[in-house]
């Protein structure tokens, strides 16, 4: 893969670009995604579209789904495929596009950085949530990924990494030896070098339960506090700097 040369972080903002992302497949960066764009809308007012840009559409599929079996359910944001990410040009023109409006935008991204157009995409990101599960091949996969945007932003002049927000995701709090434990805290001190380690996600059948129309009152409880904690992080920071 060549490195992508591109100006970091100059188009003029006057709203929110979020992107979840993680080479990783399974670390629940779809699930998240879609339940952080439906507490920003029906909890916090945010006006948004979900961009789809998995080559699997998930979530388009599901908001098809999910629109066949609650059609009395108003939508809470509109839910577009975006195929945009296949080169740097036309990803740099799809910022150009989003910056120019005045609502947020949430994108699930592809699981690999094959795609040229991906790493712009990361660094003109106002928040890089990247969702993570606590064990070897996630950790792995997590650590290349910001290497590679490490490389990238160093070749591009600078050292400065997009604001990553480490969501630990898919969490047993009955699982591990003290060993183990160990490792985990050791995982989650390097990630708090890089970006901002969020309040652990539990793994909870009600998480896989969700919808791209509503949050339910368990899921509320489950994600209130590391999603609570993003989004004052991402909203807020003006403000309490």
């Amino acid at each position: 893969m060549s490195i992508p040369f591109f100006n970091i972080g100059k188009n003029p903002k006057k709203n929110k670009i979020i992107v979840f992302a993680n080479q990783k497949g399974g670390c629940g960066k779809t699930t998240n995604c879609v339940m952080f764009a439906d507490l920003l809308v029906q909890n916090f007012h945010h006006r948004l579209v979900m961009l789809d840009a998995d080559p699997q559409r998930s979530i388009v599929k599901k908001h098809e789904q999910d629109l066949e079996r609650w059609p009395q359910l108003k939508p809470l944001y509109q839910v577009v495929p975006c195929t945009q990410l296949n080169s740097e040009s036309d990803t740099q023109n799809l910022i150009r596009a989003m910056r120019n409006e005045d609502f947020d935008f949430v994108i699930d991204t592809p699981g690999s950085l094959t795609l040229q157009g991906l790493l712009p995409l990361v660094f003109e990101a106002d928040a890089v949530i990247v969702p993570i599960q606590l064990e070897k091949t996630s950790i792995n996969s997590t650590t290349s990924f910001i290497e590679m945007c490490a490389m990238v932003a160093k070749e591009n002049g600078g050292n400065k990494l997009p604001d990553f927000y480490f969501l630990p995701n898919q969490f047993n709090k009955n699982w591990g030896r003290k060993a183990e434990l160990t490792e985990q805290q050791t995982f989650l001190d390097y990630f708090a070098k890089l970006g901002t380690v969020l309040p652990k996600v539990p793994n909870s059948a009600e998480i896989q339960r969700y919808s791209t129309l509503y949050l339910t009152d368990k899921q509320h409880e489950i994600i209130g506090r590391p999603y609570g904690m993003l989004h004052d992080c991402i909203y807020n920071k003006n403000k309490a700097a």
